[in-house]
């Protein structure tokens, strides 16, 4: 017999693998930015300016791979390293115009895509679910 703890289970295991097959989809469309790429982008309009490290941890990527993406991201002319102002040593990664209009087109698909898909459920339903998944959340950090 299932309860409804096993319901949720099943519901965030469902979603764990949306998420991965989303991921894929992503890594086969070069041209594009990922979804790493955007996460990290997201970041940086909201700080201004950071390290490629900083920018990493925003996207949970390694340094590695974060620079990898800024290489990229710069030759498409969507991000500028520039010297740090106190401290000459360090690089600061900046926004160009370009990129800044590519956060926001994709802040609204993102916010159109959420209303879409929970715009008709209940307040309490909502509620309920951001509560479920928080307490999964705190469950997976505690692991």
């Amino acid at each position: 017999m299932s309860t409804h703890t096993d319901e949720v289970e099943q519901a965030v295991a469902g979603l764990f693998a949306a998420y991965r097959r989303l991921r894929g989809r992503e890594q086969q469309r070069a041209d594009e930015v990922s979804g790493a790429q955007l996460r990290a982008l997201d970041s940086l309009a909201g700080v201004r300016h950071a390290t490629a490290r900083q920018l990493a941890d925003f996207a949970d990527v390694t340094p590695a791979t974060m620079t990898g993406m800024l290489d990229s991201l710069e030759a498409k002319g969507i991000v500028r390293r520039e010297r740090g102002t106190t401290d000459r040593r360090t690089v600061q990664v900046v926004l160009t115009d370009k990129g800044h209009e590519i956060v926001e087109a994709a802040r609204k698909r993102w916010r159109e895509r959420w209303n879409a898909a929970l715009g008709d459920l209940p307040a309490q339903d909502l509620q309920a679910t951001a509560r479920a998944l928080t307490a999964v959340s705190r469950m997976f950090d505690e692991m």
